[in-house]
């Protein structure tokens, strides 16, 4: 556990201080399927935004003009550099289709954004083989170390389907929201007792399901 939290922390905090309790960064994520006309798994259309804290370090010392606005190209690079070590914790994204795992790969392309103090990365995941017609598919977006706490955006758009106009998605929010800021499990207790993260971390975690017909 202790490894995958310091993967979490070098993908997204880089060399960030430590904090002191698990969640350290809150994600609002909104995802969209794309299935084709077999009813396959083409992509998954990312769309996350980050908690003011957090999107202030990553943006630091990219804004050269120092107006507030950081450099395009080097907000650019933000988006590859995050995206592409973000593959070493599976982009915190698990997709099953049919019961069987679905391995993703970084589609091209990825965007960064800030605008009104926060960070958006808007990205998107490929299926790294062709997987079979859906019939039914779950999506997660967590960090099973709790490390980062993933929650859905508010609103009807948060879980979307592109294509195969008969099928459905369905977006099942958590049992609990994880509160900007809220600190729910010690460090020690998420780092030292096995399970403890992930115990503490499934009751904020929701899922999209998607099924056809």
């Amino acid at each position: 556990m202790i490894g995958r939290a310091a993967v979490a922390c070098a993908v997204l905090c880089g060399a960030a201080g430590p904090a002191l309790a698990h969640p350290h960064v809150w994600v609002r994520a909104r995802t969209e399927v794309v299935l084709d006309a077999r009813r396959s798994l083409v992509a998954l259309r990312q769309s996350w935004t980050f908690d003011p804290e957090y999107s202030a370090f990553a943006v630091l010392n990219l804004d050269s003009r120092r107006d507030g606005v950081p450099d395009p190209d080097k907000l650019e690079d933000l988006a590859r550099t995050r995206l592409e070590a973000m593959a070493e914790t599976a982009f915190f994204t698990s997709a099953k289709v049919n019961g069987r795992e679905v391995a993703l790969a970084a589609g091209p392309s990825p965007r960064a954004t800030y605008r009104d103090g926060r960070l958006t990365l808007d990205f998107t995941l490929v299926p790294q083989a062709p997987p079979a017609p859906l019939r039914a598919m779950l999506l997660r977006i967590d960090d099973p170390d709790f490390y980062v706490a993933f929650g859905f955006a508010p609103g009807p758009d948060a879980a979307r389907l592109a294509g195969a106009p008969d099928c459905v998605v369905r977006l099942t929010r958590p049992a609990r929201e994880a509160r900007e800021g809220e600190q729910v499990i010690p460090d020690g207790e998420a780092t030292g007792t096995p399970g403890a993260a992930a115990a503490a971390g499934a009751d904020y975690s929701g899922r999209v399901l998607v099924a056809c017909p």
